[in-house]
């Protein structure tokens, strides 16, 4: 084999192997990305669920007539905020007018 053909075989074994390091990279970029997302989304379930059963032993000391109250007060208050939600939506539309 003559230099030449040598040395254009050896050329283009090393392009090819760039491509692939280059393809690795980036996927091993993603997967890093993904195992991160993956572990953050299981800490959150874990944080909500000790929050939940930190709610429902709360719930579960409080007087149940004191639980009724609070029942009837947060369904007001959301009453209250999608009214005001609606006439805010209304505003933004005159607003755009």
């Amino acid at each position: 084999m003559q230099p030449i053909e040598m040395k254009g075989k050896l050329e283009e074994k090393i392009r090819a192997l760039e491509k692939e390091k280059s393809m690795l990279l980036e996927e091993v970029k993603e997967l890093k990305e993904v195992v991160e997302l993956n572990e953050k989304a299981k800490g959150l379930e874990s944080e909500v669920n000790r929050l939940k059963s930190e709610v429902k032993a709360l719930k579960e000391r409080l007087p149940r007539e004191f639980l009724q109250e609070i029942g009837e007060f947060v369904s007001g208050s959301i009453a209250e905020k999608e009214e005001d939600s609606e006439e805010c939506s209304g505003c933004e539309e005159e607003e755009l007018l």
